[in-house]
C-alpha cells in the first residue's frame, strides 16, 4: 500500500519515529530466554523498520530482517496463552514487516491489535499502536479515531512518546493544528522538543498562513467544501464548520467589510392548508475590535422588533445571547413572522483549527509506483474576536416544524471554535 500512496511530506516517509515496542513488557509474555532474546532482537533493530523506506540504503540486508522478523512472529505465535501484551507484540512485528514491504502483514497487524483491544479495551496502548499503523498505511479516518480513543484513556503520567507519534500521525493526515498541539504536549511533558518537532516542526508551522481581517477575500479563497453524508463547509479564517444536507439550497458570500455571510434554504414545509412554505437560516460572521460588544451587534438586528424576548436557547458557548421574535406584519398570509436570533462571541483559541480539522485521505497513485504529494497550506483564524449572528427566518404556520430543524442544526451541524 505504501508503494502506491504519497505522503504529505516525502521526508515523513523516513522520519525517525519512536518504537511502540518499547512500551511492551516482555515479562508479561514470558521470562524464557528464547523469547527474551527474540524480543531484544526486535527492539535492537527497530531503527531499520520502524518506518517505511522507499530505497534501502542500510548495510543490513532487508531480506535478512524480513526472515528474522517472520521467524520471531512464528516463535511468539506458538505461545498458547495469548494475552494483551503478546497481541501487541505480534501486532508490532507485523507492522514492522509491513514497513519492510511484506504487505500481507498489514491485515495481520490490524487483527492482532484488535485482539489486544478485545482483551483490554481500557488500555490506551492498543488504540495508539493501531492508530499509528493506520496512519502509516494511509487509512487516516481510522488512524485519528484510534488516537482520539487512546488520548481519552491516557494515564495521569502521560508518555511523551504517544504525543510524538500523535504529531506524526496528524501531520501525515493533514491536520497541522492537531500536530502543533501534540508537539506542545511533548514539550510540556518532557521539557524539550520531541524528535518530530526537531526534524519537522518548522515545516508544520510554515503551513499555517495568516490572513488580514481588514482585507476583503473571495468566498472561494476562505471556504472549503468536503463531500460526505452531508457536505462540510469550513472556513478556518472565520473559525467555523457547517454540515449541510444536500437537499438544502445554499448561498455563500464573499468576506467584505469584516463580514462573511452563509445562507441556507432547507426544503419547504407544508402548513395545515397544504401550502409549501419557504424558510431561511442565515449565519453572519463579523470580525471586530476589542471594544466592540456582542449586545450592540445583535441589538442592531433585533431593535426594530417590538415583540421580542430573550430566551435560554443553549449553553453550547460561554458568551451568547438569544432572542425569539414575532412580527404579525411579516408574512401575514402564513401566520406572521416567527424568528430566532442567536448571538455568539468567540476569541481566538490557543490552537485555531483544532475543532475544524478532519483527517484527509491521500489519493492513490499507480500500482508499484511511489507518488509524492505536497502538503497544502492551511489558513489561520482571523485574529481577535468574531461575532456570529445565527438567524431562523420563519413564520408562525411552520414554527413547530422549522424550529426543531434550526435547533438540531445549531447543536449538531455548526461548530464554532
Amino acid at each position: 500500500m505504501k508503494q502506491t500512496i504519497g505522503f504529505l511530506f516525502s521526508i515523513l516517509l523516513t522520519f525517525d519515529t519512536l518504537a511502540n515496542v518499547n512500551f511492551i513488557d516482555i515479562s508479561k509474555i514470558s521470562s524464557d530466554s528464547k523469547y527474551v532474546k527474540a524480543y531484544n532482537y526486535i527492539k535492537d533493530n527497530k531503527q531499520f523498520y520502524d518506518h517505511w523506506t522507499n530505497e534501502w540504503t542500510y548495510d543490513k540486508p532487508k531480506q535478512e530482517l524480513i526472515k528474522n522478523l517472520r521467524d520471531n512472529y512464528t516463535t511468539f505465535s506458538s505461545i498458547a496463552n495469548k494475552n494483551t501484551e503478546l497481541f501487541l507484540l505480534l501486532g508490532d512485528i507485523s507492522h514492522y514487516l509491513y514497513n519492510l514491504d511484506d504487505t500481507i502483514y498489514y491485515g495481520i497487524a490490524v487483527t492482532n491489535y484488535n485482539n489486544a483491544i478485545k482483551g483490554s479495551p481500557s488500555d490506551y496502548r492498543c488504540y495508539w499502536f493501531l492508530g499509528y499503523h493506520y496512519a502509516l498505511s494511509n487509512v487516516p479516518i481510522q488512524a485519528i479515531a484510534n488516537f482520539i480513543k487512546a488520548e481519552k484513556l491516557l494515564p495521569a503520567d502521560q508518555p511523551a512518546d504517544f504525543w510524538n507519534d500523535y504529531a506524526w500521525a496528524t501531520a501525515v493526515t493533514n491536520m497541522p493544528s492537531h500536530c502543533i498541539y501534540a508537539m506542545d504536549k511533548v514539550k510540556s511533558i518532557s521539557g524539550k522538543e520531541g524528535s518530530f518537532q526537531e526534524q519537522l516542526g518548522e515545516t508544520i508551522y510554515k503551513r499555517i498562513i495568516s490572513l488580514d481581517k481588514d482585507k476583503d477575500y473571495s468566498k472561494k479563497d476562505i471556504w472549503t467544501a468536503e463531500q460526505g453524508v452531508k457536505t462540510t463547509f469550513t472556513s478556518r479564517p472565520l473559525g467555523i464548520k457547517i454540515l449541510v444536507d444536500s437537499t438544502w439550497g445554499l448561498s455563500i458570500y464573499d468576506y467584505q467589510k469584516h463580514q462573511g455571510v452563509f445562507i441556507m434554504n432547507p426544503p419547504t414545509i407544508p402548513n395545515k392548508k397544504g401550502k409549501e412554505i419557504h424558510y431561511t437560516i442565515a449565519i453572519l460572521m463579523k470580525t471586530t475590535t476589542d471594544n466592540d460588544q456582542l449586545d450592540d451587534y445583535i441589538n442592531a438586528f433585533v431593535s426594530k422588533y417590538s415583540d421580542k424576548k430573550k430566551v435560554n436557547f443553549s449553553d453550547k458557548y460561554e458568551k451568547m445571547i438569544a432572542y425569539e421574535i414575532k412580527d404579525k406584519n411579516m408574512y401575514q398570509d402564513i401566520g406572521g413572522g416567527h424568528l430566532y436570533m442567536i448571538g455568539i462571541e468567540r476569541i481566538s483559541p490557543k490552537y485555531p483549527g483544532l475543532l475544524l480539522e478532519n483527517p484527509v485521505t491521500l489519493p492513490m497513485g499507480n500500482s508499484n509506483e511511489v507518488t509524492y504529494y505536497t502538503a497544502s497550506e492551511s489558513q489561520d483564524r482571523f485574529k481577535g474576536k468574531i461575532f456570529y449572528a445565527i438567524m431562523l427566518d420563519s413564520c408562525e404556520d411552520i414554527d413547530e416544524q422549522s424550529f426543531p430543524i434550526f435547533k438540531n442544526l445549531f447543536n449538531t451541524q455548526i461548530i464554532i471554535e
